[in-house]
Order: structure tokens, then C-alpha cells, then sequence
């Protein structure tokens, strides 16, 4: 599936940028600015505020030792992060990906990393770690641009500099190419439905994503026996996680009118009394995610339906106790 396919150029980016790049980050851009960084047409766009994520309190609670346990867990990206100096931790600021999905034909994706960067240092980084894993990155050079290309289930990703404050990568030579000649210069076309869902956004989240609902994917929907009558009415999702002292996360459904969101706000409220009660009678089950899913508050305005969770400190303390006595036994 395209969208299987694009969050794994997404992940398989963010694993290259943090192991070839070592930043000093300005503070971050406007979300108007998104616009100047995105794919034409964009079906999808994900931004994540990599300063504030790590800068929240509910994340030097507990969920910065967890993401240094990850990285120390992964030898190769540990000893690449070693020897560029980076600190993902505190070097990374903006994280943007875009891209389309429709049909394989049509694919696009470009993944950007803001920073400013040391290129003599990656530069030779890289070509250290390419000769030792000839398999995991290879090196070139076209139009005097220095590739970097890896693969995952041989799909191909090339990541380039545009200079030393972004690092662009696509899932084609030629597309990197053309990203470090224009990304950045002047806003993408956007589609007027992507554009109004991402229009909220303030560019102050810890993470957004809007997401457009094509036709293909109200065709798979209209399958669902349980969706089918809703699917054609579907224009786009978009959401936001909010950290501070607690993570709060806003997901909002987007449809053709009032009608079609009380439809929406229907099934999904009979959804979540469904799953409480499949949790309540499962033992295994954690009580802090019995709790989570009851928190979950669902509403309703004009043609949107909205999903909202806030999770304390007090819930992923109970949750990491829980945690703590599975791994004692």
C-alpha cells in the first residue's frame, strides 16, 4: 500500500538524518512557511516542532530516557550520531514531510530536516560509514550535489543538502535534484482542501498532520461494512499533539456537511463504547488504559467531528509502574 510506503520513507528518513547531520538549530519557521517546503499537490503533510517535543516537561519526565535508550539500542545510528557529534536530543528543531499517494505512479514524498550543518564533517562521516556498509549507504555526486542514498525493502531514498541549514531527501535522484535547486524559494501548490485543513494550525504544535481523504481511500473505506455510508462524504483528517506538562492530542474529521459529521460522530461513539467494553472485561489490560479510553472526548461542530485526549503525568507514571511489574516477573 502507497501509504505503508510513505510512512516507511518517513521513518527510513529520519533514521539518515540523524545519523549524517550535526546542527545548531535557529528558532523555528512560521507555520506559513511550511508551504515553501512541501511536495506540489501534497495529499499529506506531517510537521513535528523537534525543540518543543523535547523541551516539555512530560518528556524530561521520562520520555527523553526512553528515546536515548532507543538510539544507544541501535549500534550503528549510535556510532554514525558519535562521530558527526550530533545530539539529536538537543540539535534538532523542525521536522516537515509531505507527499502524495493516490497510485504508484504517482508517488511523491520529500522529507526536510532544518538545521545548520557542519557539511565538511558529514561529508566525511559518511564516506567513513559508507566504506564500512556499502550496503546501508552509497555515496555520489550530481550537479556538484553530494548524495547520500540508502535502501529499505529496496526502496530507494536520496538525501542531499541545499546548503548548510537543510537537508532535503526524496525517494528519486532526480526529485532531490530538483528540491535542492527550488525547495524553499516559493510555496508549493497546494490543494485548496489540505490547505483549509492545515490552515488552523499555528505552527506552535509539537506535532500536525493533515491529511487529505482521496477517492481511493473512500473507495477502501466504502468497503467497511460499518463505514461505507460515511466514506464518500470523508474530505480530510487533521491533527495535533500539544506536550507541556501533559500530552493532549486533537484529531479532527473533516466532511461535506453537518449531516454527514452527526453520521460520523455516531459510529464513532458507538466505536468507543466497544472498545471499553472489550477493555474492561480483558484483565491484561492495564486500568490506566481503561481510564484513557473513557477520557477520550468526542464533539461535534458543523461538518467536523472531533476526537480529543489528554493524557496526564499521572496516567504514564501509572502506566510505567505497570510496566515496571511485567518486567520484574
Amino acid at each position: 500500500m502507497q501509504a505503508v510506503r510513505f510512512v516507511r520513507w518517513a521513518a527510513l528518513g529520519l533514521t539518515l538524518a540523524l545519523g549524517v547531520a550535526a546542527f545548531a538549530f535557529p528558532e523555528a519557521d512560521p507555520a506559513n512557511e511550511n508551504e515553501k517546503w512541501m511536495v506540489d499537490d501534497a495529499e499529506v503533510v506531517v510537521a513535528i516542532n523537534m525543540k518543543q517535543l523535547v523541551g516539555s516537561q512530560i518528556m524530561q519526565k521520562g520520555g527523553t530516557d526512553a528515546v536515548k535508550a532507543a538510539i544507544n539500542g541501535n549500534e550503528q545510528l549510535k556510532s554514525v550520531l558519535e562521530a558527526t557529534g550530533v545530539d539529536p536530543l538537543k540539535d534538532i528543531n523542525t521536522i516537515l514531510v509531505s507527499g502524495t499517494g493516490s497510485s504508484a505512479k504517482d508517488v511523491k514524498a520529500l522529507f526536510v530536516l532544518r538545521g545548520k550543518f557542519d557539511l565538511d564533517k558529514v561529508q566525511g562521516a559518511a564516506e567513513k560509514f559508507a566504506k564500512k556498509n556499502p550496503d546501508e549507504l552509497k555515496l555520489s555526486k550530481a550537479d556538484k550535489v553530494n548524495l547520500y542514498e540508502v535502501k529499505v525493502n529496496d526502496m530507494p531514498m536520496f538525501a542531499a543538502f541545499i546548503d548548510s541549514t537543510a537537508l532535503v531527501m526524496t525517494p528519486s535522484k532526480d526529485a532531490t535534484l530538483e528540491a535542492v535547486k527550488n525547495a524553499g524559494k516559493k510555496p508549493a501548490k497546494v490543494k485548496a482542501d489540505l490547505k483549509g485543513a492545515a490552515g488552523k494550525f499555528t505552527g506552535k504544535e509539537t506535532m500536525a498532520f493533515a491529511l487529505l481523504v482521496t477517492k481511493e481511500m473512500q473507495e477502501a473505506l466504502g468497503k467497511l461494512p460499518q463505514a461505507a455510508d460515511v466514506a464518500p462524504k470523508l474530505h480530510s483528517v487533521t491533527g495535533t499533539i500539544n506536550l507541556t506538562d501533559s500530552a493532549t492530542t486533537v484529531i479532527t474529521i473533516n466532511t461535506e456537511d453537518a449531516k454527514a459529521a452527526k453520521q460520523v460522530l455516531g459510529k464513532v461513539t458507538q466505536l468507543q463504547a466497544l472498545v471499553a467494553a472489550a477493555l474492561a472485561l480483558n484483565d491484561e489490560v492495564p486500568p490506566v488504559a481503561k481510564e484513557m479510553i473513557t477520557a477520550l472526548k468526542l464533539a461535534q461542530d458543523k461538518s467536523s467531528v472531533t476526537a480529543s485526549l489528554k493524557v496526564t503525568a499521572e496516567m504514564i507514571e501509572k502506566a510505567n509502574k505497570k510496566d515496571d511489574k511485567k518486567d520484574d516477573k
